[in-house]
């Protein structure tokens, strides 16, 4: 496996590094920090000045970068390959995307600052635009990961389990993984009147038909040397995935982007972006 991972000095970045320590060591590492300079093209600045202003800044940013860079490195499990770095100038969420694109990384690692979700649509965050544009899979770390033995994986079509099945074929974990496959069931809207029993009765048989879908998920989790174990919920899918998490004390939730993208999902939201903003865990996203 190959992974891009990003850091930038501040907390979140340090617990992004420190998940490293759970993952099995890759084929590949690639640690990116950008140098995201200000813009200093202002009518009442000389273009002199404005080189050497530049040239200030830039020569500052990069020592604290490097100062960045090594501290990180040493936080890398002594059994990791030598790691590749990119120290570049631009925009964190260009450079990180273009570091992923051409190393061709299985993985995106990378910490989120916390932004609440009104805040994040309006004014944008570097963990939500990577996610978004993000050209293979990615993990936003949020708190200190201190385990990495139960996988929460929700699924909900064919494309986002055959790529979650992927991704999980790459052995990516360092230690035994248990897996909870688990699969929300919408509760069922009639144009009829039903008795309880009757209700009763359909959510039971929905529920079966659910599990006997995801029987050829465990048993091809199994065949991966993956504990696993199939689980149904009813109603709200990003209700149930969190309630789920809290319920198996999952270490991570490993989702799809459920079929949204773009503009859609910009500015309604998604199943897997209510599930990021909110869970406690950190949260990979497959692709």
């Amino acid at each position: 496996m190959k992974i891009t991972i990003a850091v930038d000095g501040s907390t979140s970045s340090k617990h992004a590094v420190g998940v490293l320590a759970h993952l099995t060591p890759p084929e590949e590492l690639v640690l990116v920090h950008a140098l995201n300079l200000p813009d200093f093209n202002y009518a009442m600045i000389s273009p002199d000045l404005r080189a050497e202003v530049r040239t200030d800044m830039e020569s500052k940013l990069r020592k604290e970068g490097e100062g960045i860079l090594t501290q990180a490195k040493e936080e890398f499990p002594a059994d990791f390959p030598e790691v590749q770095e990119i120290h570049q100038i631009g925009h964190p969420v260009e450079v990180i995307l273009e570091t992923a694109r051409s190393s061709k990384s299985h993985l995106i690692i990378l910490g989120a600052r916390g932004l609440g979700s009104f805040k994040e649509v309006v004014l944008g965050s570097t963990s939500h635009r990577v996610l978004m544009h993000s050209p293979c899979s990615a993990m936003i770390i949020k708190k200190p990961v201190s385990r990495l033995k139960k996988v929460l994986l929700a699924i909900e079509g064919e494309e986002d389990t055959d790529k979650a099945l992927q991704f999980l074929s790459l052995q990516p974990f360092r230690e035994a993984v248990a897996v909870d496959v688990f699969a929300v069931w919408p509760q069922p809207q009639l144009a009829w009147p039903m008795t309880l029993e009757q209700s009763k009765l359909l959510e039971m048989h929905a529920i079966e038909e659910a599990q006997d879908r995801m029987k050829s998920v465990t048993d091809k989790l199994v065949r991966m040397n993956y504990t696993a174990e199939a689980k149904v919920g009813m109603g709200d899918p990003a209700f149930a995935i969190l309630e789920q998490a809290k319920a198996s004390q999952a270490d991570l939730v490993l989702m799809g982007t459920h079929g949204r993208g773009g503009l859609a999902r910009f500015l309604m939201g998604s199943v897997s972006h209510s599930v990021l903003h909110q869970a406690d865990c950190p949260v990979l996203i497959v692709r």
